[in-house]
């Protein structure tokens, strides 16, 4: 059985434009683009909103590409290293009733990379929260303590997931943070977390035999 997955515009009424859409074929990917939504307005747009509100230097908020080149290495060395932990993880029925989030992933090629594509946005935006506005914020009161002040809602949000990826985020969100702060750029952060996901989702609809047919391809 799959997990239970949220349901913010559930409607019964049959008469309402939310129920046409509840029970379109699209349904499934239109509720997790509105959940991105979500993620991107709260962890993105408002704190761009705040910092702008308060006068305070976007430059400041870790968005320079140049920490990131300068150790591209190591951030490819990071996912390398994940690879074949997904790989034995996704033999996991705990791990496979999860993965992917969008359950029509294995639908067609269209549904799987505009997923995929919706789903890294989200990983933007959740690392300029905790990996720059959080970290900076408290960095001015709390120095290199800022990592761990910012480290406990990270792991909370990864608590609907499975205990090992829950366990897995007080590591990763260290080190990113500290990387982060030392070099002044989250995008070592997006690369690696966008990275993993996409790998978790391929790993899963490989272990499930679900990939998108070959004539879903646009043109095919």
């Amino acid at each position: 059985m799959r997990a239970v997955r949220p349901d913010p515009l559930a409607e019964t009424d049959p008469q309402t434009a939310r129920f046409l859409l509840r029970t379109s074929t699209w349904y499934p990917l239109a509720s997790l683009l509105y959940w991105i939504g979500c993620c991107v307005a709260g962890y993105l747009l408002l704190p761009l909103l705040y910092l702008k509100a308060t006068g305070r230097a976007l430059g400041d908020y870790y968005l320079g590409f140049g920490g990131f080149r300068a150790h591209k290495g190591l951030y490819l060395g990071a996912v390398a290293l994940m690879v074949p932990v997904i790989a034995v993880v996704s033999y996991s029925p705990a791990f496979q009733e999860i993965y992917p989030f969008y359950v029509e992933a294995h639908r067609s090629w269209f549904d799987l990379v505009a997923w995929e594509i919706a789903y890294v946005l989200q990983f933007f935006a959740l690392e300029f929260f905790f990996r720059a506005f959080l970290l900076e914020g408290f960095r001015r009161s709390f120095g290199v303590g800022a990592v761990f002040v910012m480290l406990l809602p990270y792991c909370m949000v990864h608590f609907p997931k499975t205990a090992a990826e829950s366990a897995a985020s007080v590591v990763a969100g260290l080190l990113l943070g500290v990387f982060a702060m030392r070099w002044r750029s989250i995008w070592g952060g997006v690369f690696v977390h966008g990275a993993v996901a996409v790998a978790m989702d391929v790993a899963s609809l490989w272990q499930k035999g679900e990939f998108p047919p070959p004539s879903t391809f646009p043109g095919g």
